[in-house]
C-alpha cells in the first residue's frame, strides 16, 4: 500500500486516468508512458480504442521508484 506522503500529490486525479494524466503525475513523456503500459508496469484498461490506467498502479510504480535499491542505497 502506498504511503500517505506518496498518495497526497495524486489526490486530485480520478481512480482511472488517461495517458496524459500519467505523464503529468510522473513527469514523463507520452512515449515513455506508453512503453510502461506495454511492459505491464502500469495496469491497462482497454475501452475500445481508448487506453486508461488505474491511478493505483501509477502510485505503486511511483512508490517503487522511490525505494532505495542495492545499486543505489540511500
Amino acid at each position: 500500500m502506498a504511503s500517505k506522503s506518496v498518495r497526497k500529490p495524486f489526490r486530485k486525479y480520478p481512480d482511472i486516468v488517461t495517458i496524459t494524466q500519467v505523464c503529468e503525475m510522473l513527469g514523463i513523456s507520452r512515449n515513455y508512458a506508453y512503453a510502461l503500459v506495454k511492459q505491464g508496469k502500469i495496469a491497462r484498461l482497454d475501452l475500445g480504442r481508448i487506453i486508461r490506467v488505474t491511478k493505483a498502479s501509477v502510485v505503486e510504480l511511483h512508490e517503487k521508484s522511490q525505494r532505495p535499491t542495492e545499486d543505489f542505497p540511500v
